[in-house]
């Protein structure tokens, strides 16, 4: 190890550098305290052994130009002082000495306080080693998830799209990497447009993952083996699935087990796009807002048990119809709980005010405008609960 003698008094200096280098140490020596803090900022050195009262910088003055300079280590420093005062002392601490040797030096004490200081030193050097393992670690972590945070956004339908003369659109701001909510619409046989909004309870990689599973074995696939299509042999080969059937079959294969006690709330739902019939099944779920062309505004659905509580639940369908410029939201309890810095939420009530303010405006003004409100809102960082929603307008 190298140590940094700053000592005015060359004698003195020596003497020290000399008996350092006896105990096995090598030497660097500055004569005061401004030609060792140019040594210190040029070089690797860690330990310092500095006189109290120097010209130019005195070792307190040396002190806390270390202590509050940002070094890519510790630096351990010993004062040389005739003082032995107890408030000399805590000045001395308090400008950032690690302890105190009174001249005239006795060699074992220095050996021993030399002992010391290496030893915290080496304690030091131990928690940053772990501290960069940490951070090599997080940055790993922090890698896969984005990674995961990609694959989960590739499962998102197109944003502003038409199928069969109805257009979608949707906002999709998870609270973390990933998020417990996913949505989807996709054509099904013949007129019929399928849709779904669900969310998962929690937050984070479980519920992430959850998520992820129910869009894979949502997916609107032409096999036999799809809970969204019915297989049959003459054409047109497949029939839709209700959506009461549908929920009620994501029950019986979802059930919250005991270890991990995890639900999701959703709905799911059934266009007729030459008609403008729909069917939708709420499962627990906020009721979707149906917005006539006209500005008129009602609620769709009144509950429902959410997935995964109860084995036995049933499920009810509602049936209603869509005409030319009305507009069906769905949306997740994120938005109408955000809260404000004063920890208001956000409310069903604001939501709705918005979504009626936008009512003669292209469907991806209104996700614009949606977002510009619970941005501002919230007032900066990160939103405590994800943030999804799926909006469609018949044509």
């Amino acid at each position: 190890m190298n140590i940094l003698i700053a000592d005015d008094n060359l004698p003195s200096r020596v003497l020290l550098a000399k008996l350092l280098s006896k105990l096995g140490y090598g030497v660097t020596m500055a004569s005061d305290g401004k030609e060792a803090w140019d040594i210190i900022q040029k070089s690797n050195i860690n330990f310092v052994i500095t006189d109290w009262i120097m010209p130019e910088m005195d070792g307190l003055e040396l002190c806390k130009r270390i202590r509050s300079a940002d070094l890519s280590h510790y630096v351990y420093i010993v004062i040389l002082t005739s003082k032995e005062e107890k408030s000399e002392m805590i000045e001395g601490l308090e400008a950032g000495a690690d302890d105190f040797i009174v001249k005239p030096c006795d060699r074992d004490e220095l050996f021993v306080k030399i002992r010391i200081g290496e030893r915290i030193l080496q304690l030091e050097k131990s928690k940053e080693e772990q501290n960069r393992k940490l951070a090599d670690t997080y940055a790993a972590i922090k890698k896969d998830l984005e990674a995961a945070a990609k694959i989960q956004l590739s499962l998102l339908p197109k944003s502003d799209a038409m199928i069969s003369g109805v257009e979608f659109d949707w906002l999709f701001m998870p609270a973390a990497f990933m998020a417990g909510d996913i949505f989807n619409y996709f054509w099904l046989v013949d007129d019929h447009i399928g849709f779904y909004l669900l969310d998962v309870a929690g937050h984070g990689i479980p519920s992430a993952l959850l998520s992820i599973t129910l869009s894979r074995y949502l997916s609107p696939v032409d096999n036999q083996d799809s809970p969204l299509k019915k297989f049959l042999i003459i054409p047109p080969y497949y029939e839709y699935t209700r959506p009461k059937d549908v929920v009620e079959d994501l029950n019986q294969r979802f059930q919250a087990s005991d270890d991990s006690m995890q639900y999701f709330t959703m709905v799911y739902g059934v266009i007729n796009a030459r008609t403008g019939q729909v069917n939708i099944t709420q499962a627990g779920h906020p009721s979707p807002i149906k917005i006539e062309k006209n500005g008129s505004t009602s609620f769709i659905g009144s509950g429902g048990f959410p997935v995964g509580i109860f084995p036995d639940a049933t499920y009810e369908e509602n049936e209603f119809y869509l005409e030319s410029g009305d507009r069906f939201i769905l949306y997740s309890d994120g938005i109408i709980e955000c809260p404000n810095d004063k920890g208001i939420t956000f409310s069903t009530e604001r939501f709705v005010e918005i979504i009626k303010k936008n009512k003669g405006l292209p469907l991806h003004d209104l996700i614009t405008d949606v977002e510009k409100n619970l941005k501002e809102w919230k007032g900066g960082g990160e939103f405590d609960d994800d943030i999804s929603l799926l909006a469609f307008e018949m044509k």
